[in-house]
């Protein structure tokens, strides 16, 4: 009853095109954008570079077109609400693709305090909230810190993303990570150093498996 009323108040509207949709929709993206979006083949797509830290990759969109414009706006112009639709893309590719009831915990990639005072949020935060409350993990980002305020990775070259990100991250409690099967949240995943890094710092305090999930990749997997 509460959604409905919001609704009324604030009609729902696509996220991409921003058309008016229906009182009763679960998911803010209009029929028309939907068919529009190109939605990655595949999920649970095991590493095989032999350099990655995770184990594997569940990845609902290409990272393109209106996906790509929508992920910007949801980062760098301040909005948050995305993060229920692109949850809601989520949790679907995650239980389609992955045993979820087996994951222990959820945690997302962090922003430093500085950068995410500037933003108001941490986008990828939002989105882990939502998976923990859909998908009844407990979610346990604030195990994962990271302690320098690094360079935006869109603006490196991938040599100098390695480097950015190296050992930008901190576990804060290993003793609640250690034999712990996790689910790894960000929004986007393009060369993989930032993600391969928190996943560095999780496995070496003793994370048993890592699973990514992300809304959007331009990486082949």
């Amino acid at each position: 009853m509460l959604k409905r009323l919001l609704n009324l108040i604030f009609p729902p509207k696509c996220i991409f095109c921003n058309k008016i949709l229906d009182l009763n929709t679960d998911i803010y993206i209009c029929k028309e954008c939907y068919s529009a979006i190109e939605f990655k083949e595949g999920g649970n797509i095991k590493s095989g570079t032999g350099h990655d830290y995770f184990d594997s990759i569940v990845c609902v969109c290409e990272y393109k077109g209106i996906v790509k414009d929508a992920i910007k706006r949801f980062k760098f112009s301040n909005k948050p609400a995305y993060y229920r639709t692109f949850a809601g893309l989520l949790v679907s590719k995650i239980k389609e693709m992955t045993d979820y009831q087996l994951f222990d915990i959820i945690i997302s990639v962090p922003l430093h305090p500085i950068r995410e005072r500037a933003r108001g949020y941490n986008q990828s935060f939002l989105v882990s909230m939502e998976l923990s409350k859909q998908l009844e993990i407990k979610e346990e980002s604030k195990l994962l810190s990271r302690i320098r305020n690094t360079h935006s990775q869109s603006l490196l070259q991938r040599k100098d993303r390695l480097i950015n990100v190296k050992d930008a991250f901190m576990v804060n409690d290993s003793s609640k990570i250690k034999d712990k099967t996790i689910l790894l949240v960000d929004d986007v995943l393009t060369t993989g150093t930032t993600l391969n890094e928190c996943s560095r710092v999780l496995k070496q305090a003793g994370a048993k498996k890592i699973v990514v999930a992300v809304v959007a990749s331009s990486r082949r997997f």
